[in-house]
């Protein structure tokens, strides 16, 4: 293969968003996209008439961890080594995706950093600094933002590995499971972006959740 990394978008219900997201991309990224529209209300339509463009529709809405585990189970069908992954509500810059790239042969797990004082509502700022403080301590390796989606997988960390949470919190289980303090990580600093799109994370559910996932990890 000639190229070793897999872009995927999970989407649900960011319809608006998402036919602006593909041509930013494309400024800065010419290779595969995967897209999973996980139930959406309407349906993604590919407008784009780009071959390199594949998306997959859900019959119903499964969850974000779910779709990114099936985005793993694709990058490895075909061939890839590292998966990154860029949300579709326009909350994660195109324009970092060479960051990301540029650094996948030295590291297994490279994450968005934002500036948690600049842009971002108070409960958000209060929310990533605690459960990114959690985490650390848990995995015993330092991570400043476990709340970010804008990540590159290695996809060594999905091979023979069993998740039990498919919405937002698989992305604090994978740190817990996969990253320990030999882990080699890194991060790529990131425009902190709040649009007007209502959060799919609903606070005080998930952060129970969170709770829970601390408690049997």
């Amino acid at each position: 293969m000639s190229f070793d990394t897999l872009l995927f978008i999970p989407t649900y219900n960011d319809n608006s968003y998402f036919y602006d997201l593909i041509p930013q991309i494309r400024r800065f990224y010419s290779e595969k996209i995967l897209c999973i529209d996980d139930g959406s209300t309407v349906k993604i339509v590919d407008k784009f008439n780009d071959s390199n463009l594949k998306i997959i529709h859900n019959n119903k809405n499964y969850g974000k961890g779910y779709c990114i585990i099936e985005a793993s189970k694709y990058a490895i069908k075909n061939g890839y080594k590292y998966l990154l992954v860029l949300d579709s509500d326009m909350q994660h810059d195109p324009s970092k995706i060479n960051d990301f790239l540029l650094k996948r042969n030295k590291y297994i797990f490279i994450y968005g950093r934002r500036n948690f004082l600049k842009n971002m509502p108070f409960f958000r700022i209060l929310s990533n600094f605690v459960t990114s403080l959690i985490i650390s301590l848990k995995c015993k390796k330092r991570i400043y933002d476990s709340q970010c989606g804008y990540r590159l997988y290695s996809l060594s960390l999905f091979k023979n590995a069993v998740f039990s949470n498919n919405g937002y919190q698989f992305e604090s289980e994978i740190l817990l499971k996969s990253i320990n303090r030999k882990s080699s990580i890194s991060f790529v600093k990131i425009p902190t972006i709040y649009n007007d799109n209502e959060s799919n994370i609903k606070s005080i559910r998930d952060t129970f959740k969170f709770i829970k996932l601390i408690l049997l990890n």
